[in-house]
């Protein structure tokens, strides 16, 4: 806007001068100037009709522009900042040239964009008109825009009903450690699902039989779980199999032994298990 008022301005003034006189080539720094003065006196001419500026020290300058007075009066060294130009809040012009000062500051918040506003002009709810203008930004709302959150769901029963320790575990193995002799190992994770206690066995194979001696051990240490969750993977798969094929009735019948009930996830979904 400030531009298209200084191209119409040149154009009214070499109209009326001799082609040679004529003006030409890019605008320079006093016509936009001149132009930003032209369009503040005609805000200030419609919005101040003198009720509004009746708390504040204001005054004329040598262009016509209305100013305020405030405590930092006495600086010389910046004249904009002591005197700045009053302005309405409510105004289309004035939503422009806050937008612009926006977008000069890379997007800035209130507090910043309130405080390069106020080195050169002194809008009337000021906090208000900028919020508003921030608030009618595209880019602004759509990084400030909160993502979609899901309702989380109820947590299964096996995590909160009453247990002991380790009688509800996850089981997955992480790896491989490097130990000082060259070898490989792997931890096998046993994750209480109500008290979350971690248990940690190493094993040196990703066999079934090494992980039925990891569990064994797990048991002689922390008691039978009476459930146990893990993934699809072949050892424990295997390990499963393995306990199916015990004639737990047989067992019962000698000791007061519950049977393990082992839980798999569904295949190609490894974010089922959540809690180990």
């Amino acid at each position: 806007m400030t531009r298209i008022t200084a191209w119409i301005f040149r154009f009214y003034k070499n109209a009326k001068t001799q082609k040679k006189e004529r003006k030409g080539g890019t605008l320079d720094l006093e016509e936009v100037e001149a132009a930003e003065k032209f369009i503040l006196k005609q805000v200030q001419s419609q919005c101040f009709s003198g009720n509004e500026k009746l708390n504040l020290q204001t005054f004329l300058d040598s262009d016509g522009l209305l100013r305020v007075k405030n405590k930092i009066s006495q600086r010389s060294d910046l004249p904009t900042f002591s005197f700045p130009i009053l302005l309405p809040s409510k105004h289309d012009v004035i939503g422009k040239l806050i937008f612009e000062k926006h977008v000069e500051l890379s997007h800035a918040g209130i507090q910043i964009l309130m405080s390069s506003l106020r080195e050169n002009y002194w809008i009337l709810k000021s906090r208000k008109a900028t919020r508003q203008v921030i608030r009618t930004c595209v880019i602004c709302q759509r990084f400030s825009s909160l993502p979609l959150e899901v309702v989380s769901a109820p947590l299964p029963e096996d995590r909160v009903r009453d247990a002991y320790v380790f009688e509800v575990v996850g089981v997955d193995l992480c790896g491989p450690l490097y130990l000082k002799n060259k070898t490989k190992c792997w931890a096998v994770l046993f994750t209480c699902a109500v008290y979350r206690a971690v248990h940690i066995e190493l094993v040196t194979s990703l066999s079934t039989d090494s992980f039925i001696l990891a569990l064994r051990r797990f048991i002689s240490r922390r008691g039978r779980p009476a459930s146990i969750y893990s993934d699809n993977g072949t050892n424990l798969v295997g390990t499963s199999n393995e306990l199916k094929s015990v004639d737990w009735g047989k067992i019962q019948e000698y000791a007061s032994v519950k049977k393990i009930q082992w839980k798999f996830n569904p295949p190609s979904a490894p974010w089922w298990g959540g809690f180990w």
